[in-house]
């Protein structure tokens, strides 16, 4: 029989405390951004996607894959989905046959150029609530955080 493991009450709490409050902190800035995106039709992956590939000349589906943070099937299908709307093209890669490149067409470009000043204002108006020392502490919070779990 394993013998029990023992959290105190406190150390219990805290973790229970700061789980919740990213969850609910992630929950919240996710319905106020997929708020903002309903205009453009799109979807939160979407928009990670198109604003990945607007930044490039195109990507591989591992590279875009990374930058987005996307799981392979999230990301399969954001695609399929962006393709049916010709807003992403999909071709071979010109330096290795086994790759295939995403990149945008006229009208993601065109759709990309409309969605990042106008979704880099909506997410500023709450940000903007906080001061620069404010946001600067919640930045270097979250990365020890993230340094702690690696």
């Amino acid at each position: 029989m394993a013998p029990a493991i023992s959290v105190d009450s406190f150390t219990s709490a805290a973790v229970t405390t700061v789980v919740r409050e990213l969850m609910v902190t992630y929950q919240v800035v996710l319905s106020f951004d997929t708020g903002a995106l309903k205009r453009f039709d799109v979807t939160p992956s979407q928009a990670d996607v198109i604003l990945s590939l607007g930044r490039t000349p195109g990507q591989s589906c591992r590279g875009l894959s990374e930058a987005t943070l996307l799981t392979r099937g999230s990301l399969s299908g954001s695609l399929e989905r962006l393709e049916a709307r010709q807003l992403v093209s999909r071709a071979p890669s010109r330096t290795d046959r086994r790759k295939t490149v995403i990149r945008l067409t006229p009208r993601g470009v065109a759709l990309f150029e409309r969605l990042v000043p106008e979704r880099a204002a909506h997410i500023a108006s709450r940000l903007d609530r906080l001061d620069a020392r404010k946001q600067g502490t919640i930045v270097d919070s979250l990365r020890a955080l993230q340094k702690a779990f690696q």
